[in-house]
């Protein structure tokens, strides 16, 4: 058969093949009853021809591109990173495709990039962290397309999700602190304005402070916006000029273990030892957090399992599954290492 610079069609694979059009239909898409001597047949064909379907014509057929957007802020957080391992495996276990928007948080970039996904006729949507942005995520979701939004409270229950009690797992770090007779407790991170994941972490902080009858003490607290993006480098600097000229508490408990990473080669650079002269405890328990010097405590969220619940739930909704339940709140755990000890004015024990 000759054919000059024309991608096959199935025209083409069915004269190849010798078959009708329709068997080739039924073939690419797994539908009907073909022999498998005939499905080799036109499966030989296919290789043999190069021929690749044309998605968006099938997408106009069938109204499903098996495509799924995900719109992720800051894609160099190893956070991110092990969420979106999670959602890849489960999407193309179930024959999707992902395509990523980095919007670095920005919001305008985050409604470009939601608007460049919605015109590429994508089946689903979904949110990892980021700003609250309720208005943009309930606008899709009232316009029919199915949008998960994961570690990103919304205060919509309407609004599937895939979240973690932030506030009661930030409440254990504080309580471990405690428990070593640590009075003096910092905390560090970025701004909690329009960000209800970072808020509520914050207020666990508050909260646990006030459940172990210690005072808040705004000296020990640093919410400084540049350590929004870049985490460890900028934890490094501000923290490195905070140590210069501020009395220090006796244990800090950050937003992230990148901040923490940032935080502890702070205190070492001006001649501190952590733990024995501050304790520190991290969130998430990132990969490097048990290759760190010390090794650091932190609070365990289910990163990758986060990314797989949140996939699984949209497809489900895409593909009309039953569902049991739509907000899915996952456990939380303290893993507990080398970067806390007893305060070093005290020889309190547990």
């Amino acid at each position: 058969m000759e054919r000059k610079n024309k991608a096959p069609s199935i025209k083409d694979i069915a004269e190849e093949a010798g078959v009708a059009i329709s068997t080739v239909s039924n073939v690419i898409n797994k539908k009907g009853m073909v022999t498998k001597k005939t499905s080799f047949k036109v499966l030989k064909a296919i290789k043999k021809l190069g021929y690749r379907p044309n998605i968006i014509a099938r997408s106009l057929r069938t109204k499903k591109t098996k495509t799924i957007g995900v719109i992720l802020q800051d894609i160099s957080n190893p956070f991110g990173s092990h969420v979106i391992k999670g959602m890849e495996e489960v999407a193309r276990k179930r024959g999707y495709v992902l395509i990523l928007g980095c919007t670095f948080y920005d919001k305008e970039e985050e409604n470009r990039q939601v608007n460049v996904l919605l015109s590429q006729f994508i089946d689903g949507l979904i949110f990892i962290s980021g700003y609250d942005n309720n208005s943009l995520v309930e606008r899709i979701h009232k316009k029919g397309l199915p949008v998960v939004v994961a570690d990103r409270e919304l205060n919509n229950k309407n609004i599937p999700s895939v979240l973690i009690d932030n506030k009661e797992a930030m409440i254990k770090a504080v309580d471990y602190l405690c428990k070593f007779g640590h009075k003096n407790i910092g905390y560090v991170t970025f701004g909690t304005e329009g960000q209800t994941t970072t808020r509520k972490r914050y207020l666990g902080y508050i909260e646990g402070l006030k459940k172990n009858n210690l005072p808040v003490k705004e000296e020990y607290i640093i919410i400084d916006e540049s350590l929004r993006l870049k985490e460890t480098d900028r934890t490094y600097d501000v923290m490195k000029n905070f140590i210069k000229g501020h009395r220090l508490p006796s244990a800090f408990v950050t937003l992230s273990d990148v901040n923490a990473f940032g935080l502890i080669k702070a205190l070492k650079k001006s001649g501190l030892r952590v733990p024995e002269d501050i304790s520190v405890i991290g969130f998430d328990n990132v990969y490097f957090s048990n290759f760190l010097d010390p090794l650091l405590t932190t609070i365990k969220q289910p990163k990758k399992l986060m990314g797989k619940k949140a996939m699984n739930l949209l497809i489900d909704i895409i593909e009309k599954k039953n569902i049991d339940d739509i907000n899915i709140k996952l456990p939380t755990k303290l893993i507990i290492r080398d970067s806390v000890s007893y305060p070093a004015e005290d020889n309190i024990k547990i």
